[in-house]
């Protein structure tokens, strides 16, 4: 059957091969003078452009999506002139991102500010509440690739915060490379699509070869992350170690996600909380409510690419009944894309065609500098820290970012190291957990589990203990659903909408314990199970493990914890099938169980207690 999506153009370089080499060739003040027009570059003011050429008016620019303006550099001058603040302010431009390298062009226009070697001072935005960060790219050239992961980062959360205006010196090349660059990482699009696309709402952008083949290499980079389960079958779909996805998260992370998820795999973790919430008979936690809304919002997006390249005959226009068979199918959605996709797992079909889902899988690629900070409180985040996350200690981990925002930011950043620490005055607001109405108030947790009128929670939680604790394949069609949710997870980010939307529980244990049995590498080896042997008697024997080993660990044991709390007959078999799981051996050839069962239950002894207590504490403060 052909595929519906054509075969999309690859984007050319604006500028030949010559003269980029002539670019690169003559000086600066000459470039300036030449190139740009000197004192009189046509980019430092209003005078050559028409006026729906300057969404802010007094400087060059356009709308790329409805929450990124790519602008020309403003200046000290244009600010003062033009009210570039209140501009801001009035449409609601919360942060400035500035591509340029001190210094440069600084014989186009007005004098550089001495201070900051950029045509404006940064403290003015800062003073006016607007955020500023500056990711330093040469003229017509790129930066390392992770320069650009960050900048992508920052541009994710800031969009999260409001508006955002991205300028180089005209807003043209590494302003649209930066913005290609972030929408493959939110809508999982190709490269080209999404170098065509800013070209048509900001034409002549990404001007060199360089430039577009970095937004490729970033594309080709981010495909070899997003895979989560690997399908063997395939050529790329070798198995990744437990440390290999760790090292691939923290590539994709940012935020308080990212401190929260730094030892910890995603999928495992949101696998566990969704768990737990069936049992617990609760809907899902805030967080989770958050993440639902950003999607849908990118959807729209998503939906606004589309229909940009239909209309100029990029991508086809596709037929009611076939709605969503393009490249940006993930988030080409009606309303109700949730209920479709549920029908479409019932059906035994997959429409996902995104470009990277078929980019090859580099498992040797290590991104040693995401990985190498750790929590410095040794926290371990367990399910129950989302199940109830108005008990959870805020992370003292603060990057720069919120230092600045904290001190009145009094300075900006030139970003050389990762920000996967950024955290924003919303993320805190989201930690405060359920609205008080949702749940009734109780003395402790087992009151809640004893309640009479709990009755139906009760029971959803012995078909979750029942579900985690069967050591056989699960029926047929929980067995499509799963491999077929797992290729959503590994085509597009709506696979994490169905995950957290799915509600049946043989599903999502079985989606948990293949993700682990699929490890290249068991999450406990036999020199682990030997160590934890040894020390059964200590009070925290998981000590010896690694930190990722460990938070994984009692990631599980949190949610078995939750679910064993109810169906206290089920631990036993749930803990025996997670031993198989973590060591991935069956039961009969893993020696003598009885050691490493006993350290589990210590383990999840531990976990119990000190989750009610917590819980106790918070209920009945002392006065």
């Amino acid at each position: 059957m052909p595929s519906l999506t054509p075969h999309i153009p690859v984007p050319r370089p604006s500028y030949s091969q010559a003269r980029e080499n002539l670019v690169r060739a003559i000086p600066p003040k000459l470039l300036c003078l030449l190139v740009c027009g000197g004192k009189d570059c046509r980019y430092e003011g209003p005078e050559c452009w028409k006026s729906n050429q300057q969404v802010v008016r007094g400087i060059f620019s356009s709308w790329v999506t409805d929450d990124i303006i790519a602008m020309a550099r403003p200046s000290n001058q244009l600010i003062k002139k033009y009210d570039i603040i209140e501009q801001f302010q009035r449409l609601k431009i919360r942060s400035i991102i500035n591509m340029q390298l001190p210094g440069e062009h600084a014989h186009c226009g007005p004098p550089l500010d001495p201070e900051s070697g950029f045509t404006y001072s940064p403290q003015i935005f800062m003073d006016n509440d607007i955020y500023f960060y500056n990711f330093g790219m040469p003229d017509f050239g790129v930066s390392p690739l992770v320069g650009i992961i960050d900048g992508v980062k920052v541009l994710d959360f800031a969009v999260q915060e409001g508006r955002v205006a991205v300028h180089c010196h005209a807003g043209l090349g590494r302003t649209g490379v930066l913005i290609a660059c972030y929408l493959i990482y939110s809508l999982r699009i190709s490269p080209s699509e999404a170098v065509h696309y800013v070209r048509i709402k900001r034409p002549r952008s990404i001007q060199t070869r360089a430039q577009i083949n970095q937004v490729f290499d970033f594309a080709r980079l981010l495909g070899a992350q997003l895979v989560q389960y690997p399908d063997l079958s395939l050529r790329h779909g070798a198995p990744f170690t437990l440390q290999h996805y760790l090292n691939r998260q923290a590539l994709l992370l940012h935020g308080l996600e990212a401190c929260k998820l730094r030892h910890t795999p995603k999928v495992v973790y949101l696998l566990c909380v969704r768990l737990s919430c069936l049992a617990l008979g609760l809907a899902s936690p805030p967080e989770v409510h958050a993440e639902l809304e950003r999607r849908s919002a990118l959807r729209t997006l998503g939906r606004t690419v589309r229909e940009t390249l239909v209309s100029k005959q990029y991508l086809p226009l596709l037929n009611e009944g076939r709605k969503g068979s393009g490249s940006v199918s993930s988030w080409d959605e009606p309303l109700g894309f949730l209920e479709r996709k549920q029908e479409m797992l019932l059906d035994k079909r997959s429409y996902s065609e995104s470009d990277l889902s078929r980019l090859a899988v580099n498992e040797d690629q290590e991104v040693s500098s995401y990985c190498a900070a750790a929590l410095g409180n040794e926290k371990h985040w367990c399910v129950h820290d989302l199940v109830r996350a108005d008990l959870r200690p805020v992370s003292p981990v603060l990057s720069t970012v919120l230092l600045a925002h904290l001190t009145n930011k009094k300075e900006y950043h030139t970003f050389k190291t990762p920000v996967s620490d950024i955290r924003t005055s919303s993320c805190i607001k989201r930690t405060k957990g359920f609205d008080k109405k949702e749940l009734p108030k109780y003395s402790s947790s087992l009151e809640l589990h004893r309640n009479p009128h709990n009755s139906g929670s009760t029971s959803m939680a012995r078909l979750v203990a029942k579900a985690l604790a069967e050591r056989g394949p699960p029926g047929e069609t929980s067995l499509q659903r799963s491999a077929l949710l797992q290729e959503e997870l590994n085509s597009s980010d709506c696979g994490w909408s169905l995950l957290v939307t799915e509600s049946d529980p043989q599903v999502l244990s079985c989606l948990l314990w293949t993700w682990l049995e699929k490890l290249k590498e068991p999450v406990l080896s036999s020199d682990d199970v030997e160590r934890l042997n040894l020390k059964g008697s200590d009070k925290k024997p998981l000590s010896g493990l690694k930190k990722s080993q460990r938070h994984t660990v009692f990631c599980l044991l949190s949610c078995v914890s939750t679910v064993t709390s109810l169906c206290p007959h089920r631990e036993d078999a749930v803990l025996q099938r997670l031993m198989c799981a973590l060591t991935k051996r069956p039961l009969q050839e893993s020696g003598s169980p009885a050691p490493l069962m006993k350290v589990l239950k210590a383990c999840l002894r531990e976990t119990f207690n000190n989750r009610y207590f917590t819980r106790a504490c918070s209920l009945n403060p002392t006065p």
